[in-house]
């Protein structure tokens, strides 16, 4: 009997608990009426424009909030000028434009020697311009830009570093067509 009690109890909680929810409606605010706060101002900085005797135009952009100092160059001339009998030659070229090394470093001392300062040096290839980047501490900037300058005017293209990229390419070309938006972004760039 007393568990039919302690049932019954339950039982009615619930359906009182549940008529009361039911009969509680939310109330319905017009869109239009809803305050949206003002928007804090944004104001970016404009790079600086320097262009250099020799043509050259960097972008200066100061940014005092970490002690880093990222940067990028580009050189024009990629993908889209490459016959088609050496598809891929541009990615391979970019590839070891730094695993290759400079005319006095190898590519794997250039590791070694940027892992020490949590320094980044990177290269690749595009559809039209092949690109070198750069982040590293500022106290490290000097050494790391003594690099980049080495890899611009200097760099060694050793054919073992060129037999990794072959393979990592042919294996690339045979995969290509697995991803419809990768025909369809080469389609679009022969149409452009």
């Amino acid at each position: 009997m007393r568990r039919l009690a302690s049932y019954s109890f339950v039982l009615v909680s619930l359906l009182i608990g549940i008529s009361i929810l039911s009969t509680v409606t939310p109330a319905q605010t017009d869109w239009r009426q809803i305050l949206i706060p003002p928007l804090h101002s944004f104001q970016p900085k404009q790079p600086k424009r320097i262009q250099l005797p020799n043509g050259m135009v960097i972008f200066l952009q100061e940014d005092r909030e970490l002690p880093l100092i990222d940067g990028t160059a580009r050189v024009r001339g990629g993908s889209r000028e490459e016959p088609a009998s050496k598809v891929g030659l541009i990615n391979i070229y970019g590839e070891v434009w730094r695993t290759g090394g400079t005319k006095t470093q190898t590519g794997d001392q250039l590791d070694d020697f940027l892992e020490i300062r949590a320094a980044k040096v990177e290269t690749s290839g595009g559809v039209d311009s092949t690109t070198i980047g750069w982040s590293c501490l500022k106290a490290d900037f000097d050494d790391v830009f003594k690099i980049i300058a080495d890899l611009l005017h200097q760099p060694e293209f050793r054919e073992d570093k060129i037999e990794i990229a072959k393979e990592g390419e042919y294996d690339n070309i045979s995969r290509r067509n697995d991803d419809i938006g990768g025909i369809a972004s080469r389609e679009a760039v022969k149409l452009a």
